[in-house]
């Protein structure tokens, strides 16, 4: 895993910041932010009270769950003290993560973005970089390039679960998702790759060696969250800190999304249940939350 070393953070902008108006909107300031840079920050957006339940979650999550489960993954790169390993579909097997996604607000504040009447829950995603995986950088990705669906209403929402410094946060290409093009997707772990990968997709540009890329980061507060579309580019590097660096994704879908039964491998890996070309993606592993 190599370091995202060619651009300093004082050549990066900013993501936009915002307060949002209620525990269920975030507000029309936010919105077009959303619609022209592709990502916003939301200060505040989770409280002490559903942190504590994701804290206690992660206290339930065993090691014995992680070995053998494809849906789970530790990635140690040479040298580093510690590990990154990263989780999806929890909700599914741990009570606590199912209470975050039913009984929260997260779905009423963050699918406001999305302006739908309907709103799906696709899957969540455990993200923890432990004290020193310096060299565990995440590659530049759209998430899309993962997602067997099709559509624009697709949203990643990213908890912070710790304080993370700008020099530990996400980055990404404002304004990436408009050109509407998807590319091909590339493995956290640069010792494997997607079986069957649609080749005909062009592979990532290489952003932290291109001057005019319009890089924009933020540093985040524990409860605070990043809102993305799922063709935005971005990118993180490693943990040096000597404390971890762990995040809470939650992803959304909205009216116009649908089942793309892509070929090869996606992630999440879990497909649905009696899913169809072009049909919704209603089942009992992507379930309806809003009906509209």
């Amino acid at each position: 895993m190599a370091s995202l070393d060619a651009r300093t953070t004082e050549t990066m902008g900013a993501v936009r910041a915002f307060v949002p108006e209620s525990r269920e909107d975030v507000g029309p300031a936010a919105i077009e932010a959303y619609r022209r840079d592709g990502v916003i920050c939301l200060r505040g957006a989770m409280g002490d009270d559903w942190l504590s339940v994701i804290a206690d979650a992660i206290d339930l999550f065993r090691p014995e769950q992680v070995e053998g489960d494809e849906r789970n993954v530790i990635i140690r790169g040479d040298g580093d003290d510690g590990a990154f390993q990263y989780s999806t579909m929890m909700w599914r097997h741990n009570p606590l993560f199912r209470r975050v996604v039913f009984e929260s607000h997260a779905p009423d504040l963050f699918g406001s973005v999305l302006e739908t009447r309907r709103l799906n829950f696709f899957y969540d995603f455990l993200l923890i970089k432990h004290p020193g995986c310096r060299s565990a950088s995440t590659p530049w990705h759209q998430d899309m390039s993962y997602y067997a669906l099709h559509g624009t209403q697709i949203i990643n929402c990213w908890i912070a679960l710790d304080d993370i410094p700008v020099d530990t946060a996400l980055r990404f290409i404002r304004g990436s998702h408009r050109s509407g093009e998807v590319f091909r997707s590339v493995h956290f772990d640069p010792d494997r790759a997607y079986e069957g990968p649609m080749e005909e997709r062009r592979l990532p540009p290489d952003f932290d060696r291109d001057g005019e890329a319009d890089i924009v980061t933020c540093a985040m507060d524990r409860g605070d969250a990043l809102v993305w579309n799922a063709r935005t580019f971005h990118s993180a590097p490693g943990n040096h800190l000597d404390r971890r660096r762990a995040a809470l994704s939650l992803n959304f879908t909205g009216d116009d999304v649908t089942y793309f039964d892509m070929p090869g491998e996606s992630d999440p890996p879990d497909r649905g249940e009696g899913l169809v070309e072009g049909g919704p993606i209603t089942c009992e592993s992507f379930p309806l939350l809003r009906p509209g």
